[in-house]
């Protein structure tokens, strides 16, 4: 069973005043986040408190089992939500799409592919479409959203929290409560059930160009079969705006990188590269 925290309820940053957002990524961050929210309401998230996971397509199967398993361990309802033109759909576990459906259908439209600069994947398919369901099914003016982001994400939570000329404000409660990652981790050791990916260069959207040459390099050696779909997305002609028709024009295009792979194998970049983190919070449109 999970340990029990108590914490006098007038301090505990859990406590959620809604209408409220809860940005569930489907790691393990803002997993624990959501089981401390929960442990805060005593089991039962108030009613105009919601928990959001937004599928782009292109999260790994274990992603997808481990939002499923929190909602069935924990009985909190979850609200899978998918991307389409203008608007969005609910799905489920079993009907959630797995070869990145709505990430292709956002990139159909588009005369140039998401970059580290201009984040389109992630506004649109996160960002706006929560934000359509949100105004659709409960018509709020104005919510919290609440975001996965710990006490050693100071930079991240600096940005995610600045003010924003929109319908919603960003609330960083691990943050608040000075969770860091070892606290994160500490906790799904003793529990039942546990994301099962390799490690970290598995998470966010399998080949997000966010993440290291060397994490990219590792997908592409391990899910060979998966990592096509992105230097076939590099492929397709669009429009002369953007970097080159590249997801980055500061290095090698997927398909040189699975070149060096399949010539090489996988080589050390993350020496030299670091990956960045994607959280949908901190990026601004």
């Amino acid at each position: 069973m999970p340990m029990q925290i108590d914490i006098p309820a007038a301090s505990d940053p859990f406590r959620i005043e809604g209408p409220a957002v809860v940005s569930f990524s489907g790691g393990r961050t803002s997993g624990y986040m959501l089981w401390r929210i929960l442990q805060a309401h005593g089991g039962t998230l108030p009613a105009n408190v919601v928990v959001c996971f937004a599928n782009t397509g292109r999260e790994m199967p274990a992603t997808l089992d481990f939002v499923r398993d929190c909602g069935a361990a924990w009985n909190v309802p979850i609200r899978w939500l998918e991307f389409r033109k203008g608007s969005w759909a609910e799905v489920s576990h079993n009907s959630a799409s797995r070869e990145g459906e709505p990430f292709e259908l956002l990139l159909s439209a588009k005369q140039a592919l998401p970059n580290p600069v201009q984040r389109s994947c992630t506004i649109e398919l996160k960002i706006r479409t929560i934000k359509r369901f949100v105004m659709t099914e409960y018509v709020w003016l104005h919510w919290v959203n609440i975001v996965g982001l710990r006490a050693d994400e100071e930079g991240r939570v600096f940005r995610a929290t600045q003010p924003q000329r929109d319908r919603w404000s960003n609330l960083c409660p691990l943050y608040d409560a000075g969770v860091i990652e070892s606290d994160v981790l500490a906790f799904w050791h003793d529990q039942p059930f546990d994301l099962q990916t390799a490690g970290a260069w598995e998470g966010n959207c399998d080949g997000c160009f966010l993440k290291s040459r060397g994490d990219i390099t590792r997908m592409m050696q391990d899910h060979p079969k998966r990592m096509d779909w992105w230097p076939r997305m590099e492929a397709i002609p669009r429009g002369t705006c953007g970097i080159n028709r590249l997801f980055r024009s500061d290095r090698e295009s997927y398909a040189k990188l699975r070149e060096i792979v399949d010539r090489q194998g996988r080589l050390p970049f993350d020496v030299f590269e670091p990956s960045l983190g994607c959280s949908e919070w901190a990026c601004t449109d």
